[in-house]
């Protein structure tokens, strides 16, 4: 069961197998062949109990759930149509997100002038040599660099093949489990202005939600990657799908609003957050607009308190950190450990693409980043990641399950150059999966948090202390 708003796609499937049972009942009642013998019944029970469709991990009074980092399938690009001479960025201040407000370049009473990058303006800008800015740059750059490959432009928003094809292989691994959740790293919009890299064709939520996944966070920086229409379609399109969502919403009241999830007697409660957005201030929702739920630590702290005496497991998740390293700050780690001490049971963070270690604090668990499942944008200098499978009991967490994933790839058989299209998420095997599992306990040691390595997975035994 999963609390937030009604699907009408589902209502509407309800009716139709609410139909078909009326039917079958009038069959039964006319048709001497269906009073069969006890034994016949014993057989049907048997094979009912043997069909694939219901979770195979989970026991009675126990949840699995799968948590997995950032998704997304955008493979359009939208390189800058224009582009800016600017002075020595060195003046300016660091970049953010690959790029300056042009603004900023202004050093008397003149703004640099805008070029389109074709004809004539184009020529003009390739003559200058100039590169884009990076931190490390000085003297003159061009506001954005100049591509130096061919983007892939094609309207894949009707192809279902290409919107099935990347997470067919984790498809297995996600239906077994009783709830998959993962981060949705930017908009699934057809029409919204594309402003940032993440744009993702609309119909990739029926994707998601075929491939298992049944819950999204959408608090993160790329969410508005087609501004506020691209960011409504997000939400209109997880909504047709059936995948249900948390930190985002049509205003701050909405977008705080937990999702509640009932699967064997347990109940769990999601709520989501991000650190920042990359357009910006206006991202974050507030009274009368649409946005994603900033992670302040009062506002988070009130959401807990609200949730917790509604359910037997609070779950938070959070876009938070850099990309800079895979060790875990202290500052992040008080964090996650105030909210803890707030009442939360699990934190689920993301967003750093490496993946960082696990914590056990206090009975509950803490993911710091289990770095990307799937991205559009993918290349061979990706990190690996993992998916981690909690079990919960009703009283306590019982242990979590670190499944090694590829971050990146190539199907066997490919040549020629990296080809983002053919990358398929999978679980790792072999010397691959217990280097990264190496890796990882390392790091969750760092964090006081012991991890045994089963094969090809890791393991992490929680204490069964009494929630």
């Amino acid at each position: 069961m999963v609390h937030r708003e009604q699907n009408i796609g589902a209502k509407i499937q309800g009716l139709n197998q609410k139909s078909g049972v009326n039917e079958r009942k009038a069959k039964m009642r006319s048709s001497p062949r269906l009073w069969p013998s006890i034994s016949g019944i014993a057989i049907l029970l048997l094979l009912v109990l043997a069909l694939p469709g219901k979770p195979v991990y989970a026991a009675d009074k126990q949840v699995v759930m799968i948590f997995g980092g950032d998704v997304e399938w955008a493979l359009n690009a939208r390189p800058p149509t224009v582009r800016y001479r600017v002075a020595d960025p060195t003046a300016y201040g660091k970049i953010v997100y690959g790029k300056r407000d042009v603004r900023d370049q202004v050093t008397g009473d003149w703004p640099p002038i805008p070029y389109i990058d074709q004809g004539a303006s184009g020529a003009y800008l390739k003559s200058l040599g100039l590169k884009g800015p990076s931190d490390a740059s000085t003297g003159e750059s061009l506001s954005y660099p100049l591509l130096d490959r061919q983007e892939y432009t094609k309207d894949y928003s009707s192809d279902d093949a290409l919107l099935n094809y990347p997470l067919r292989r984790l498809a297995p691994i996600f239906h077994a489990a009783d709830l998959v959740m993962v981060n949705c790293e930017g908009a699934l919009s057809d029409h919204g202005r594309q402003v940032g890299l993440n744009r993702t064709p609309e119909r990739f939520a029926i994707s998601m939600r075929d491939a298992g996944i049944g819950l999204v966070n959408l608090a993160n920086n790329h969410t508005f990657d087609a501004e506020e229409r691209g960011f409504l379609d997000t939400l209109r399109a997880l909504s047709l799908a059936g995948i249900a969502h948390v930190g985002g919403g049509t205003d701050l009241a909405d977008a705080r609003k937990p999702v509640i999830v009932e699967r064997n007697g347990i109940k769990l409660g999601f709520l989501g957050y991000t650190q920042f957005n990359n357009i910006g201030e206006s991202s974050f929702a507030a009274d009368g607009r649409p946005g994603v739920v900033p992670m302040d630590p009062f506002l988070i702290k009130e959401d807990i308190r609200r949730l917790r005496p509604q359910v037997d497991y609070v779950l938070v998740a959070i876009h938070w950190g850099t990309s800079r390293s895979a060790e875990v700050s202290p500052e992040n780690r008080a964090f996650a450990h105030d909210l803890i001490d707030a009442g939360a049971d699990v934190i689920l963070g993301h967003h750093p693409p490496h993946p960082k270690g696990i914590e056990v604090y206090r009975g509950k668990v803490i993911l710091y980043a289990p770095s990307n499942v799937l991205r559009g944008h993918n290349g061979p200098d990706l990190d690996d990641g993992y998916l981690a499978r909690f079990t919960l009991g009703p009283k306590s967490i019982e242990k979590v399950e670190v499944l090694p994933i590829i971050g990146k790839g190539q199907p066997g058989g490919h040549t020629g150059t990296y080809d983002s299209k053919l990358f398929q998420p999978a679980l790792m095997q072999g010397a691959n999966a217990r280097q990264l599992l190496g890796n990882l306990r390392s790091r969750s040691a760092a964090l006081d948090t012991a991890m045994a390595i089963d094969g090809d997975k890791g393991v992490i035994t929680v204490s069964q202390t009494s929630k």
